[in-house]
């Protein structure tokens, strides 16, 4: 009696793509809030506003299109919540960057007072940061890339 027990390659990576989607989504729908809720109410130059609400929008758009991607396994989904994380997290560093060198971005707009809208910015960015860290490793290592080419046995590149 031969039983096989082994899985497909795809099905041992099941978790770890659920758990990027599950991690992308919740991003996107901070990121959506941000531009449809946060920004419009904001003292906000027209000008910044006309720009950063849009941008925001479609930025968090892009997250609920990588949650589908990984949710049906396609292979661009990686990549795109790849670019996702990259953007987000330079975004977010230079908020940081911005709020630890005293130009705080989040007092100057906020209604709250100056130390508590600084608080609660700089713990979003930090939060959104790891969000964004932990979406890419496992967006990464849920759906693995096909390898186009073979070594053979003397180490030459085959094409596969």
């Amino acid at each position: 009696m031969n039983v096989s027990t082994s899985v497909p390659r795809y099905a041992q990576r099941r978790g770890t793509r659920g758990f990027a989607a599950f991690v992308t989504l919740l991003v996107g729908l901070v990121v959506l809030a941000v531009g449809i809720v946060v920004l419009p109410s904001t003292s906000l130059d027209q000008l910044a506003l006309s720009w950063l609400v849009p941008l925001t929008i479609a930025f968090g758009l892009g997250h609920v299109v990588a949650t589908y991607g990984l949710v049906r396994r396609r292979a661009w989904s990686r990549d795109l919540v790849g670019y996702l994380a990259a953007i987000g997290i330079g975004v977010a560093a230079y908020g940081l960057l911005l709020a630890l060198t005293g130009m705080d971005p989040f007092g100057a707009t906020s209604k709250l007072p100056s130390d508590r809208a600084w608080a609660e910015g700089v713990g979003l960015l930090i939060w959104l940061i790891g969000l964004w860290l932990v979406a890419a490793r496992y967006a990464l290592k849920g759906i693995t890339q096909v390898a186009s080419t073979t070594t053979t046995s003397r180490g030459f590149a085959a094409a596969a």
